[in-house]
């Protein structure tokens, strides 16, 4: 009978475990069903197909691999050619310190300063093809001061002397979890502290994430520097005075990233991204507003006028310059912090600024806009004199 009893139980338990496995099978299937209705999958491992042929034309778009690279291709765009009005400072991130062990490099040892300085002479490549003028804090393997936070103000001083339009600063990242590998791209500070930065770090995401096709996109990689540092931010970014942005293209703590980074061609698809997203930068134009003189001085005592320019009705027929680019809502007139009382002549795209009665002699009246593609004005300090 003790026999009999624990058949029983053996085979009571083996149903058990069986149905157990059933309940879990079908509940594994019914959670599938559901993560298929709510997001439907997409192939990663598919089989190349040339681009051009009839087969592409016709197949399903999850056909294809994002993360697959296409064929090196890094053709100029017409409309980069509005870089040349650009003056653009390029800071290959970090620099010399190849001394100090594991300081900024990968896991087989990649330091992430050459790698810098590989995308910026790229970068710095293209630009020049299409007459943008190029300045780099650095162009070969070292520091500009022992002290790190001098080396930074000294790379933002470069920026603010040259009075550049854009001040990129390059980088890539690192984490604890090797797995990590995504683009951000951050500005400083709160949102609108620069808008023209903003616009521009658009951009430069969006180049990135075109040339590198990384697995992982996370939802918000444009970021403020605030997020790493609060209520400070990054210096090199904090001490420039010029539209500023600092890039982090991808994690070179990721072994299989930091392998793709050791290639030259790699690196020059990276390049590619972010002249990409400079040129689309460009094409946007680049809004100005200047103080037009009242005889020998840019005031008379009671006022000053600031005439507007959009960046854009200047580049001749195509441009449709009798048409008006400016965002009247989007006008933002400060001095010295405070809203001063103005009129604005839309048509003739002027201002008159009324001055208080008692002005510092250093005071700067500050002018933002955008036109309509949505950039900003890069230096919206105007001084008063």
């Amino acid at each position: 009978m003790a026999d009999a009893g624990l058949r029983f139980r053996d085979r009571l338990s083996r149903r058990l475990l069986v149905s157990h496995a059933l309940v879990a099978i079908l509940a594994g299937m019914l959670v599938w069903l559901l993560m298929r209705e709510i997001r439907p999958a997409i192939p990663t491992n598919q089989r190349p197909i040339d681009a051009n042929s009839a087969e592409a034309a016709n197949a399903d778009p999850g056909t294809f691999s994002w993360t697959q690279q296409p064929a090196a291709d890094f053709a100029i765009p017409p409309y980069a050619r509005h870089l040349r009005e650009a003056r653009i400072v390029l800071d290959p991130g970090h620099g010399g310190r190849a001394h100090l062990p594991n300081y900024k490099r990968g896991p087989t040892g990649l330091r992430e300063a050459e790698v810098n300085l590989r995308v910026a002479h790229h970068l710095r490549e293209f630009l020049e093809a299409v007459g943008a003028e190029v300045i780099m804090t650095r162009t070969d393997d070292r520091f500009l001061h022992e002290k790190i936070t001098s080396d930074l103000e000294e790379r933002a001083r470069i920026a603010n002397e040259a009075a550049a339009d854009l001040f990129l600063s390059i980088h890539h990242n690192a984490a604890e979890n090797p797995s990590v590998n995504y683009s951000l791209v951050f500005y400083h500070g709160l949102p609108d502290a620069s808008p023209a930065s903003l616009c521009a770090a658009r951009q430069l995401l969006i180049g990135l994430n075109d040339a590198l096709r990384l697995e992982r996109q996370v939802e918000c990689a444009l970021r403020s520097d605030y997020v790493i540092y609060p209520n400070e931010g990054f210096r090199v970014l904090r001490k420039a005075r010029v539209p500023a942005v600092l890039t982090e293209s991808s994690f070179h703590s990721n072994p299989a990233e930091e392998q793709r980074l050791r290639n030259a061609l790699y690196n020059r698809r990276e390049a590619y991204g972010l002249f990409l997203g400079l040129a689309r930068w460009a094409q946007s134009g680049f809004p100005y507003a200047r103080i037009e003189p009242a005889g020998n001085n840019v005031r008379d005592d009671e006022s000053v006028i600031v005439r507007l320019y959009d960046g854009l009705s200047h580049r001749g027929a195509g441009a449709a310059p009798g048409m008006p680019k400016i965002m009247w809502d989007s006008l933002v007139v400060r001095i010295d912090g405070m809203a001063p009382v103005f009129t604005a002549d839309r048509t003739a795209a002027r201002l008159r600024v009324m001055l208080p009665d008692s002005l510092p002699r250093d005071a700067r009246l500050y002018v933002d806009f955008a036109n309509h593609y949505g950039q900003h004005v890069l230096h919206p300090a105007l001084r008063l004199e």
